[in-house]
């Protein structure tokens, strides 16, 4: 990454240095499909596994706005190591949702302790006294290798059979990390799977998923623990895309030398960095959004839809630069390559498919007057009031 570009999109982070390690090994994270330590310690010097934890325990107690820039930024030199700040991150919001005794284990040696999370509820949770025992595999762990907790789906079977989060110590004898991250792009996240063999969780180191997914924690106060994941978690996985999107654009333009392209060239140059500045316009009103914590319904729609459409933006304009790269981009070593890589992986995670969040939003937009949906509704009503308005019939 040269240092002109970085000083085009966020000169503060063009001045801190230790972001050069990441780049220095981005290449090595996408062959061995896991970071670095020396990245990890990047991370964590610049705050972002404790930017959610709770001050009580040591931690930021961060806003999302705040965030953001960091993730974009740490992104333009490696998108593996952007999306594992991201999760370090939520996942240490999620575990204020934990019950404060929970807390005060997980964060006993401080708030940099690294968390990661599985979504699906794909192991077994079975009753035992106090809690349950936990068996099966759990998949797609961003940054498990450098993580001492995971906050686990569960789905118990038995009575008390509401989804959960489970916090499993990763120390435990009974878990075992398998290497089975073999993908496309992101390789450097390393998001293995988990294997566990009847490790017990006690109730109070879970989490009902509701709580969570409705934004009300019981047991951390302030706007960031009051907001669901739906409308916030999105828009940091997508700043991830974004500083990506920005180094393929630099890397796309180097090749140019002082010699600007021209002609269709630079038109799709001019559209992918316009394409590529609106969808940062839409994650910046994302998390201030997030920001005021306690959304309504038909503002956790319009983010999570904002989050898709940004996500969506940024694709296209890389794979726009990718397909007019010539015959090198296909070549593996080629960073932009890379860089297309990743963001295909990136935006097609669950969070950010398009089919589940614009179907929400367009619920919410039927039943709720978001702002600019009432105008948009009466010039449907005023236009089929009057036929010779009818943009059909004209």
């Amino acid at each position: 990454m040269s240092e002109q570009l970085i000083g085009v999109e966020d000169r503060g982070a063009g001045r801190d240095r230790s972001l050069m390690v990441l780049g220095m090994h981005a290449t090595s994270a996408d062959r061995i499909r896991k970071l670095h330590p020396d990245v990890v310690d990047v991370l964590t010097r610049h705050g972002v596994v404790r930017h959610f934890v709770p001050r009580a325990f040591g931690g930021a107690h961060g806003s999302f706005s705040e965030l953001m820039p960091t993730i974009r930024a740490l992104a333009m030199y490696c998108t593996s190591a952007a999306w594992c700040a991201v999760v370090y991150a939520v996942a240490a919001r999620m575990a204020a949702y934990l019950p404060v005794p929970a807390q005060r284990e997980i964060w006993r040696d401080g708030p940099d302790t690294r968390i990661c999370a599985s979504f699906r509820p794909t192991g077994r949770a079975a009753p035992a006294v106090g809690g349950w025992a936990l068996s099966g595999q759990w998949h797609a762990l961003s940054g498990i290798d450098f993580a001492s907790w995971a906050l686990l789906c569960i789905e118990p079977s038995g009575r008390d059979g509401a989804p959960r989060y489970a916090a499993v110590p990763l120390s435990s004898p009974r878990a075992r990390v398998i290497d089975d991250w073999h993908t496309l792009g992101m390789r450097g996240t390393g998001s293995k799977s988990l294997e566990l063999d009847g490790v017990f969780v006690p109730h109070h180191m879970t989490l009902l998923k509701s709580a969570l997914w409705d934004g009300r924690s019981s047991h951390a106060h302030g706007p960031c623990y009051h907001v669901s994941p739906i409308a916030a978690d999105p828009h940091l996985f997508t700043a991830a895309a974004l500083g990506a999107a920005v180094a393929g654009l630099g890397f796309w333009g180097a090749a140019f030398g002082d010699s600007p392209p021209a002609g269709e060239l630079a038109a799709v140059y001019a559209r992918s960095a316009g394409e590529i500045d609106a969808a940062r316009l839409l994650v910046e009103r994302g998390c201030r959004t997030a920001d005021r914590g306690g959304l309504p319904p038909a503002l956790t729609a319009r983010n999570a839809r904002d989050a898709s459409l940004a996500a969506d933006m940024v694709l296209t304009a890389v794979s726009r630069l990718f397909k007019c790269g010539g015959s090198q981009t296909h070549f593996e070593h080629n960073a932009l390559q890379r860089v297309w890589r990743d963001i295909q992986t990136l935006s097609s995670h669950i969070a950010l498919r398009p089919d589940m969040n614009f179907e929400h939003y367009v619920r919410s937009a039927w039943t709720t007057d978001l702002i600019g949906h009432a105008e948009l509704k009466l010039s449907w009503e005023a236009a089929w009031a009057c036929p010779s308005a009818d943009p059909i019939s004209t």
